[in-house]
């Protein structure tokens, strides 16, 4: 496990290398707020589980990638846990399209 940034090297690879559709640095993900954090908080077992995902967004209201990774994790909705600040719940929010009043 490359625990640089917390996930394994195949993930790494297809997540930052471009596997997912995006050419982000490894130099930009090294700069991740989360990379000396534990991966676990990251991936909550539950909704119910408040103290990782208030820990996980802990981390990444202050991380200077976080706007790159969100992209990663909108782009692909495969991608499970918080990610850029976000639940998986959130990105759905995000997703959908919004409603303008006509007035």
């Amino acid at each position: 496990m490359d625990t640089t940034i917390g996930i394994e090297r195949d993930e790494q690879d297809y997540l930052f290398a471009g596997g997912s559709g995006l050419a982000i640095t490894e130099d930009v993900w090294k700069r991740a707020a989360c990379r000396d954090a534990e991966p676990e908080i990251f991936f909550p077992i539950s909704d119910r589980d408040v103290v990782s995902r208030t820990a996980a967004l802990r981390v990444c209201s202050g991380c200077t990638i976080r706007s790159e990774c969100l992209e990663v994790a909108m782009r692909d909705r495969s991608l499970l846990g918080i990610w850029g600040g976000t639940t998986e719940a959130d990105r759905e929010r995000l997703r959908r399209p919004r409603r303008v009043a006509v007035a």
